[in-house]
């Protein structure tokens, strides 16, 4: 159809060399171009019908842009019907096609100058410099020609060379940022402006014909640029998307990536302007107006705020990859409407918790997020829920010595989403000894200073609350709580701190055993007594004593960086005494080194790791053991001897921590803190480890369970464990006509969810209909630097792919131990945190990482093919 348009418009353009020309239709027709000219030698407007209805309008653009402002066809042939000067064209039948209609915006949103010619000649809240053209023929023929054209379109003004490839900005792929374009360059520089137009033809490629390149007057000074996508560009849901750069005083940062940390805001379709910043409701009002025009709804708009104006750089279709489900849209808004009535119930607290404006993050705490998920599944979310979220997480608080929170969930969901509730998580960390007002007064200003700083909700217990002993404490309380809270008041809650944390570190043998226990009996296979009891077990043997030891690792690691942020230690004695803790990841990679030395059987190996998968709660992930040879063959040949630190600990370092712990008031040795900051760190990750053993059986089983009721994999994904457990006691032809409809409605529901974008911190209603979310504050591991191709991993990658490769993980939970021994040249992840599983599995092996880089910096680094991770200079750079 375009195609045909363009034959059009060249053909009338013969006669009307240089005057600017519209078409618009609505369905592919076969004209008589002939017919055309000569009416529009009369006439500024051809108004094309068939009987009696519009087929197409064409005309000069000056005449007709007025009566474009709608868009709809017949609208704008019945204002054009008005005018004097205005000619009907009748089509015979052999002269419209039978091809169905199509949209306006085909013959509107053309190659990117094209479109801008268009634009800058219609009204509109915008700016458009009007594109100055130039083909690859008359650049090649006369370019002294070409340049004096320039001089005088543009004298000495600063100016642009954009590309305006064929190649780019269709409607099924739009090639963006693969062609160059020259910014700020002097139009009275004949080399320059020579130099640029030729570096921009050269991007293109050889071969390229009758192709052509556009400048334009240079936007500049800029207070703000960016991209608004007027619908979610990876689902086509009804979100204004807009990234945006507010500080760099440039117009190319965000469509080249270069900027560290932009915005990002995600504003619901239906939203009242008027809920809007300012700065936000400008853009989506000119979003709302270019859609209109258009008559297309997935639109990538390109825009410079400058001088007041608003200029518009591009404007193309969204390439559609996917398409929206089939009434996903209806099933979206009533999840937003229920979630935005959840929210609303939740605002006053229910005793025993306290504190006023509740906040839901997916990363504080248990962080849903690294571990099931923002968007979990059903059997993943009740697994968790079942094990840890529901009853475990507040039972081992209650056991430390904190508040007893048992009965309070700690997860909450909104349209799908899962989020841990802020405020139950902080009155959960306060002394159970502490006084009903001291309580009241620590979580509403904890909270007040998270809703503020909502970049740290996934480091909340290193720089929201203190929840253990440390160094500087009680400077820290009185500098935070002097003016609601007197002296002797702070005074008692650092010694409660206290008192807690050395009650957590002399219960660490006990949780040990415990985890031993289920060590030696982890899975019978069979569910002739149903899942209850089974995960009931593990719940006690497995997750319970897991959180006890996920505790104390933090109160340890917590202590460890007291002593850095009060200068007793620097922070690369602070690595040395991580590097000497030999966890499960350790283990592995010696064990794997035993087997490549022919020290171990590759069964043992097997057997003690094979349960690993990416995804510990996600029955459709294989486990390491369902491909031994793909998984470990890889680890196995590339195995080195573990790096062991053969001299000990200098004697100055001894004496500062002992002086720091004395300071603290914990009356230990340096030695012994040393003992409990490696059993405490160790037993957390074998924790997890033996318990993961047993809760990897129970889905392989389940799977097992499945697979004669011709259940996949997926299919039981999409199963909650309550519905597992009805399904258990059916009989088999019953179960799987119970579970099929279960699933089916399963599978609707999250195909809406995958449609609803929610920031990664609540902290009021509004923020489930449009919310701003800024570039995370990620954890640096060591201080290297590499420059390596990206590897953005979906699951666990093809071993033989990831070496000497940046491997890009959205979230990473122990069953990517065995990526980290085969020759990754560093990790990113968008989730995670300073006490997460693979930031310690990554300071152990020394293997530079970003952990916790946020959500949108990890979709923009997704996008590059090379990065460099520079540690040391904290900063991520993808090409």
């Amino acid at each position: 159809m375009r195609t045909w348009a363009e034959r059009v418009l060249s053909t009338l353009a013969q006669t009307y060399d240089g005057v600017p020309l519209t078409l618009a239709f609505k369905g592919t027709v076969l004209p008589r171009p002939r017919a055309l000219r000569v009416l529009l030698d009369e006439a500024s407007a051809v108004i094309a019908t068939w009987r009696g209805e519009c087929r197409f309008i064409v005309g000069r653009t000056q005449a007709v842009r007025d009566a474009l402002e709608g868009w709809d066809l017949d609208e704008v042939a019945d204002r054009l019907a008005q005018a004097e000067d205005v000619a009907r064209f009748e089509l015979e039948d052999d002269e419209v096609s039978s091809e169905p209609q199509a949209p306006v915006g085909r013959l509107v949103l053309g190659d990117k100058a094209r479109t801008l010619d268009i634009l800058s000649e219609l009204h509109g809240p915008w700016r458009v410099s009007r594109p100055h053209i130039v083909w690859s023929g008359d650049w090649a023929q006369d370019r002294d020609a070409v340049l004096q054209r320039v001089r005088e379109r543009f004298g000495n003004e600063r100016i642009v060379v954009r590309s305006s490839c064929s190649a780019e900005d269709a409607w099924t792929a739009s090639n963006a940022g693969r062609f160059l374009s020259v910014l700020d360059v002097d139009a009275g520089d004949a080399v320059a402006v020579g130099d640029a137009i030729s570096d921009v033809f050269d991007s293109y490629g050889p071969g390229a014909r009758e192709e052509k390149v556009f400048l334009q007057s240079y936007v500049h000074p800029v207070s703000e640029s960016g991209v608004l996508m007027a619908r979610h560009p990876e689902t086509l849901a009804s979100y204004w998307v807009v990234a945006s750069d507010v500080s760099s005083g440039r117009t190319d940062q965000i469509t080249s990536g270069a900027l560290e940390k932009p915005s990002s805001a995600y504003v619901e379709h239906g939203v009242p302007r008027g809920l809007l910043p300012n700065s936000l409701r400008r853009v989506v009002t000119v979003g709302r107006e270019l859609v209109k025009l258009v008559g297309v709804e997935a639109l990538d708009i390109e825009f410079a705020l400058a001088g007041g104006d608003f200029h518009l750089l591009q404007v193309r279709p969204i390439a559609k990859g996917s398409s929206l489900p089939e009434g996903g849209e209806v099933r979206r808004a009533m999840l937003l409407a229920d979630a935005c009535t959840a929210h609303q119930a939740l605002l006053r607290p229910k005793a025993p918790v306290v504190g006023e404006a509740p906040v839901y993050s997916t990363m504080t705490d248990w962080n849903p997020a690294e571990m099931i998920g923002r968007r979990p599944l059903p059997l993943a979310r009740t697994l968790y829920g079942r094990l840890i979220t529901d009853q475990t997480w507040a039972e081992q608080r209650a056991a430390y010595g904190y508040c007893d929170l048992r009965g309070t969930p700690l997860l909450r969901d909104f349209a799908g989403h899962a989020y841990v509730d802020v405020r139950a998580s902080l009155n959960s960390f306060i002394p159970a000894v502490t006084p009903a007002r001291v309580a009241e007064v620590l979580v509403s200003q904890q909270l007040a200073r998270l809703a503020g700083a909502p970049e740290l909700h996934d480091k909340v217990e290193f720089e929201i609350a203190d929840t253990c002993a440390s160094l500087g404490l009680r400077e820290r309380l009185r500098r935070l709580y002097a003016s609601s809270l007197d002296a002797g008041e702070l005074d008692a809650l650092a010694t409660a701190l206290r008192d807690i944390t050395l009650h957590g570190l002399r219960d660490l043998p006990a949780q040990v055993e415990q985890v031993q226990r289920l060590r030696a009996e982890p899975f019978a296979p069979g569910f002739e007594g149903g899942l209850g009891p089974i995960l009931a077990r593990l719940r006690k043997l497995g997750t319970l004593p897991f959180a006890h030891l996920a505790r104390t690792a933090f109160v340890v690691t917590a202590l460890l960086k007291s002593f850095v942020r009060e200068g007793v230690m620097n922070s690369s004695e602070q690595r040395e005494v991580l590097q000497r803790i030999r966890t499960v990841a350790g283990q592995l990679q010696a064990d794997a080194y035993r087997v490549r030395r022919g020290e171990l059987g590759l069964e043992a190996l097997v057997a003690e790791f094979g349960h690993l998968r990416p995804g510990t709660y996600d029955v459709r992930v294989p486990r390491y053991g369902a491909d031994p040879e793909r998984y470990f063959g890889p680890l196995i040949s590339g195995a080195e001897e573990p790096f062991r630190h053969e001299a000990p600990l200098s004697r100055s370092l001894h004496e500062r921590l002992g002086a720091g712990l004395r300071s603290a008031g914990l009356s230990m040795t340096s030695e012994v803190f040393l003992a409990h900051l490696g059993a405490g760190i160790a037993g957390r990750e074998y924790g997890k480890h033996v318990f993961t053993k047993t809760l990897s059986g129970v889905l392989e089983h389940l799977a097992e369970w499945g697979e004669p009721l011709g259940l996949s994999r997926d299919d039981l994904a999409h199963l909650s464990l309550e519905q597992v457990e009805t399904a258990l006691a059916l009989p088999p032809l019953e179960a799987r006509s119970w579970c099929r409809d279960a699933v089916e409605e399963a599978r609707e529901h999250a195909a809406a969810v995958t449609l609803i974008e929610l920031p990664d911190i609540l902290t009021r209603a509004s923020h489930l209909l449009f919310h701003v979310s800024s570039g995370e504050q990620p954890l640096f591991v060591t201080k290297a630097c590499v420059r390596a191709p990206v590897l953005v991993a979906d699951g666990l990658p093809d071993p033989e792919r990831v070496r000497g490769n940046i491997v890009l993980l959205e979230r990473a939970d122990p069953g990517y131990d065995g990526l980290l021994a085969l020759g990754v040249a560093g990790i990113v992840t968008a989730y995670g945190g300073a006490n997460s599983h693979m930031a310690v599995r990554c300071t152990e092996l020394q293997l530079p990482a970003a952990i916790g880089v946020g959500r949108e910096q990890f979709r923009r680094l997704s996008g590059g093919r090379v990065m460099t991770l520079d540690c040391g200079g904290r900063r991520l750079v993808h090409e």
